[in-house]
């Protein structure tokens, strides 16, 4: 986590758009039931997170200003239990918590409804921003958007915004701060690459190689990875989401390996493509060669300016041109036989992190660049994923000391062995 001054330049910086009145709402996320009294790990509000660095549940954060007043800055946390404290574990005192975030107004959560009233009922305040996700008319609600439902039902003359897209705007532009988690995140993949590639050899069973990553995440003091990894064996690498990871990879293949350890919750996400035998027969090499080809010439696309969707388009261009050069497609449309997804997301507090699809790209923004290549007739899949930082002149390869180009994975794998 960060220091104090951090989270308080963030909300100020949320403060600064809003309007002379307004109401800030920010509640925490739940946990979720297994069975009897089973829980899954708990996931915190991100935006909660960012703005006040407590991934403790039962959190809310809750801001107000007032016509000719200062904005006042309220943050409601759990009570300390004793029971819970014996059972779980113990929660953050008022002062821990005023510490961590620099708010000084730290009351307990079971008063955050009546002060919600009342800054409603009693100081007449009428824009009311609320942060919930959007589940759309198949998904499931959970607790944000249910509590914005009761509160839009509850005083349905006010004026509601959704305010997580403003959020989400302020962490799309990383402070340098969140670089330098990121790099750690990096730096702790790439680690547990290189100890993951030591004990490589053929027969090994995927979840054992992955095993190998998380035990080096662990010795890093990060026991949760930034998601599943894909540990994909031959013709396996052809299923973008693959993570069964329990076949053997054979002698002769290639493994498609998309994976990433965090740090404080910021999320690496890399993905290379390399042999089992640590030799690339000359087909393995030429394709995935083009891979980087692409990847190279999509980090050169990767400019402030444009938008996500423009950016995509230019590569996918210039995907289909090689692969036209290459005999594999005729037309540019055929490029989806062979390359099935979008060329790279936003990364930061979440794996495929939060992001306003409209707003242009920008300098300080960091995004995946991860094209692939699926064929089932070569019964080959492979990716190759870095993090990149925009820069206003130059982009910034934040994963560049993981070896992904062919020659220097055969010459680490050599050495390895």
């Amino acid at each position: 986590m960060f220091s104090s001054e951090v989270y308080t330049r963030r909300r100020s910086r949320l403060i600064e758009i809003m309007p002379e009145e307004f109401l800030i709402i920010v509640p925490p996320s739940t946990s979720k039931s297994t069975s009897a009294d089973g829980q899954y790990p708990y996931t915190p509000n991100m935006n909660l997170v960012y703005l006040t660095g407590i991934d403790q549940p039962g959190t809310w954060l809750v801001i107000h200003r007032r016509a000719g007043m200062d904005a006042r800055e309220d943050l409601f946390i759990d009570a300390y239990d004793e029971t819970h404290a014996k059972w779980i574990g113990t929660v953050l005192t008022k002062d821990e918590a005023a510490e961590r975030t620099g708010i000084e107004k730290i009351s307990f959560n079971s008063t955050v409804e009546k002060w919600i009233d009342r800054i409603i009922m009693r100081w007449g305040i009428e824009n009311v921003w609320v942060d919930f996700p959007v589940a759309g008319i198949t998904g499931d609600s959970g607790r944000r958007l249910e509590f914005a439902n009761r509160l839009i039902s509850s005083y349905p003359h006010l004026k509601f915004r959704r305010l997580s897209g403003d959020i989400f705007r302020l962490r799309m532009i990383k402070e340098p701060e969140e670089l330098e988690t990121l790099k750690e995140a990096i730096n702790i993949t790439h680690r547990g690459f290189l100890r993951a590639l030591k004990a490589l050899k053929p027969g090994m069973l995927e979840y054992e190689f992955e095993a190998e990553l998380l035990h080096e995440f662990m010795k890093n003091d990060e026991k949760i990875p930034a998601f599943p990894a894909i540990i994909a064996g031959g013709s396996r690498a052809t299923c973008l989401h693959y993570v069964d990871n329990d076949k053997p990879l054979e002698d002769g293949t290639l493994v498609l390996l998309d994976f990433g350890a965090r740090k404080d919750y910021y999320n690496a996400d890399i993905s290379r493509t390399f042999p089992v035998n640590g030799r690339y027969t000359e087909r393995q090499r030429e394709l995935v060669e083009m891979v980087i080809e692409v990847q190279e010439e999509a980090i050169r696309l990767l400019r402030p300016g444009k938008l996500h969707s423009e950016w995509n388009r230019e590569v996918k261009e210039f995907f289909a041109g090689v692969l036209m050069k290459k005999g594999f497609i005729e037309n540019e449309e055929d490029i989806e036989k062979f390359f099935y997804h979008n060329i790279g997301h936003h990364i930061g507090l979440d794996t495929h992190d939060e992001n306003v699809i409209s707003d242009e790209l920008k300098a300080g923004m960091v995004l995946t660049v991860e094209p692939g290549f699926y064929s089932e007739d070569d019964g080959i899949g492979i990716r190759i994923e870095d993090d990149v930082l925009i820069g206003e002149k130059e982009n910034i390869l934040l994963s560049a000391d993981i070896p992904k180009y062919p020659d220097e994975i055969e010459a680490l794998m050599a050495k390895e062995g």
